[in-house]
């Protein structure tokens, strides 16, 4: 089971994708969810809780959302794995 110290990270890089999909601004978007899908993938530091990467799927495929232009799905797929990831904090927290 995740901790909360081991979604710091992750839960932060997504807070500024959420940010970034707010303001529009979709290129930095797109840069920094292929980022972070990146250190998924390799199991950068910080990255490796269970959950972060079971959600490495959903994440690819937000990327491929934006990529083609499909804003509304690639953003609803960023919330869904944000509101998996507290849901895992919260627990944690009041455990």
């Amino acid at each position: 089971m995740a901790h909360v110290k081991d979604l710091l990270l992750p839960l932060d890089d997504l807070a500024y994708l959420v940010e970034c999909a707010a303001l529009d601004y979709t290129g930095e978007l797109k840069t920094e969810l292929s980022r972070l899908c990146e250190n998924i993938r390799c199991g950068a530091t910080g990255y490796e809780a269970q959950i972060v990467q079971a959600s490495l799927v959903e994440l690819d495929s937000s990327l491929v959302d934006y990529r083609t232009g499909q804003k509304s799905r690639g953003t609803s797929g960023l919330v869904r794995v944000s509101r998996k990831w507290w849901a895992v904090a919260k627990r944690d927290a009041a455990a």
